[in-house]
């Protein structure tokens, strides 16, 4: 099989990027003949491949309004050279609506992915004024795709109740081998930049991972840090990941103890896990939480706003705690109950090690099959 896909993910440029996004794809490609990648992003990229059947084409666009019709051109000409037998893009709105483009004009199949959650999500909605504008280009997109991705049954079921194509659930593979193996030697140099100063058990470590978006409301997660600290002063906190957006937050609340890791190679992302003493996400709204999902996997309990993605993979008070979206009180509560309760601590992060043992692996044979299905009308 022949894959196009339309993306947002920089990170597939080989640029940097958090986690395992180039190994995911890569392994994607061991099952097709061709997966290539059209990339939205600004000048100053160039061609990237992943691997002999796996490449991406940055857009180079001069603004960001030309990404759709930058894409789309890119599109073109890499389907007069493939004719792909499916178009599958990130999300429903203008990576989408290429998508919906190219598959009018090739005839080829669309498989639209929700790489978030933006239906029925009041707090996505009012991130961002273009939201007014993506959610009904979505709306479009989806009622004419052949099929759609959901990452949680808290998703489908949105999207169920208005269409009626196949919606199915395929989480975001995540290896829990990788992250079940013995703790990676490389964790002993990463304590305040190697100067471990203090037994590790008494490192009291949260570590929040996320990318620059609004979504992620890092106002929320700095002020509950700051509260954290007041209470917790030895507490430590980690941000792995883009840190524009955290810089913002912690300029705004006048609180600058956060150590910045950066992006940072996913065995390095492990090594972090098994450091710290929690992982804690603030976001405003999630589809998945894959965060979470690893966390968990390195027996780690979590603490994370209760998102879609979230409810379906926190069991309160058995593997980690929900708090309300935008509630830094709540958020710094639980952190600073379970510092308290180093016991919990381990306690929670077995349970948890458990729960994605039973409901969560590599899901990346489900996926291909489910490309397979769509271009074969086996739905």
């Amino acid at each position: 099989m022949k894959i196009l896909m339309i993306s947002i993910d920089k990170g597939l440029l080989g640029g940097g990027q958090l986690g395992d996004v180039i190994e995911r794809h890569k392994k994607y490609g061991e099952f097709c003949d061709r997966l290539d990648i059209v990339i939205f992003s600004k000048k100053g990229f160039t061609e990237y491949k992943i691997s002999d059947k796996v490449a991406a084409y940055p857009t180079n666009s001069d603004y960001k309004i030309k990404y759709c019709f930058d894409a789309l051109r890119i599109g073109k000409q890499l389907f007069k050279k493939n004719n792909y037998d499916l178009i599958v893009t990130q999300t429903p709105f203008i990576d989408g609506l290429v998508g919906l483009m190219l598959k009018n004009k090739f005839n080829a199949k669309l498989l639209v992915h929700f790489h978030g959650d933006f239906w029925g999500n009041k707090s996505w909605l009012h991130e961002n004024k273009l939201n007014y504008l993506f959610l009904p280009i979505s709306k479009f997109v989806v009622k004419r795709a052949d099929a759609i991705r959901v990452m949680s049954e808290g998703q489908a079921h949105k999207i169920t109740k208005t269409q009626k194509q196949l919606v199915r659930v395929i989480s975001t593979p995540v290896d829990l081998e990788k992250y079940h193996e013995n703790t990676p030697v490389s964790q002993q140099n990463w304590i305040r930049g190697g100067a471990k100063t203090q037994k590790q058990e008494n490192i009291k470590i949260i570590l929040h991972v996320g990318r620059d978006d609004e979504v992620k409301d890092y106002g929320t997660l700095i002020r509950a840090f700051k509260i954290v600290k007041e209470k917790i002063p030895e507490a430590i906190f980690w941000q792995a990941g883009a840190d524009k957006k955290i810089k913002e937050a912690m300029a705004a609340n006048c609180f600058s103890d956060v150590e910045l890791r950066g992006l940072v190679s996913a065995d390095d992302m492990i090594s972090l896990y098994y450091q710290c003493s929690l992982v804690v996400l603030s976001s405003t709204s999630e589809s998945f939480g894959k965060v979470l999902v690893e966390a968990n996997a390195c027996s780690k309990p979590v603490v994370s706003t209760a998102t879609t993605g979230a409810r379906e993979i926190i069991e309160d008070g058995e593997n980690g705690f929900l708090v309300p979206i935008g509630d830094a009180e709540k958020l710094a509560e639980k952190i600073i109950w379970l510092l308290e309760h180093p016991e919990e601590i381990k306690k929670m992060g077995e349970s948890g090690r458990e729960l994605m043992k039973e409901k969560y692996g590599d899901n990346t044979e489900k996926i291909i099959k489910f490309w397979d299905d769509i271009i074969n009308n086996r739905l």
